[in-house]
């Protein structure tokens, strides 16, 4: 059988590349997310750690 011949096989390599899409876009944001979070906790994590100014009496 010659795929050519296929009926349906624009509609298959349609669907299979907008699910190859939807899986790409999926991987993204989960990366951003990761990313996000890690940044978040990097920040608290300097926040904590930084020197903390000399607090004197004004008068």
């Amino acid at each position: 059988m010659n795929i050519y011949e296929d009926v349906d096989l624009e509609e298959k390599l349609e669907e299979i590349s907008d699910l190859v899409g939807q899986l790409l876009l999926d991987m993204l944001l989960v990366s951003l997310r990761k990313i996000s979070s890690e940044h978040q906790i990097y920040s608290e994590f300097a926040e904590t750690r930084a020197p903390q100014p000399k607090r004197t009496k004004p008068f």
